[in-house]
């Protein structure tokens, strides 16, 4: 049997980013869930059944936000999908708290991360279910027409 010594944290959460941040917020009772039917553009949040969310904060690194350029660069942030930019980002956090910079090549491959991830990333999600329901529609209406040639 092997041993398993988790040495590090990180953490992007509604909370804020990091987890100090997201530790202080949670002990003060703080709420990370808010309303998104105000966000732009707004009609498409509307359209929802539910239009409260936890959101991770936007804004600067130093202020417990998220902010993808503080992480990566311009092309790998246009590239990844946000909850990837998050993971990405809480392992960083999790070998710097640690203190872990693995030089070696054997090093690196015993070093190891564990992540988790409540739903991905709403936008997403929302764009995929438009995508899905216009294909479906599209779909719908080809399978109208291919029956009213075949009844005629």
């Amino acid at each position: 049997m092997r041993r398993v010594v988790v040495t590090g944290l990180g953490a992007i959460t509604p909370l804020g980013v990091g987890i100090r941040r997201t530790w202080t917020r949670l002990l003060a009772s703080d709420c990370g869930i808010v309303s998104v039917a105000n966000l732009e553009p707004s009609a498409r949040w509307k359209e929802l059944p539910s239009t409260i969310a936890g959101v991770v904060p936007h804004g600067k690194r130093e202020e417990g936000r998220w902010q993808a350029s503080d992480w990566l660069a311009k092309g790998e942030e246009r590239r990844m999908a946000k909850f990837t930019q998050y993971a990405v980002a809480a392992t960083e956090m999790a070998l710097e708290d640690a203190g872990w910079k693995p030089q070696s090549q054997e090093d690196k491959e015993m070093t190891g991360v564990c992540l988790g991830s409540g739903i991905g990333n709403l936008e997403e999600l929302y764009n995929t279910s438009i995508a899905y329901d216009k294909t479906v529609s599209y779909q719908a209406e080809l399978d109208r027409e291919m029956f009213a040639e075949i009844r005629a």
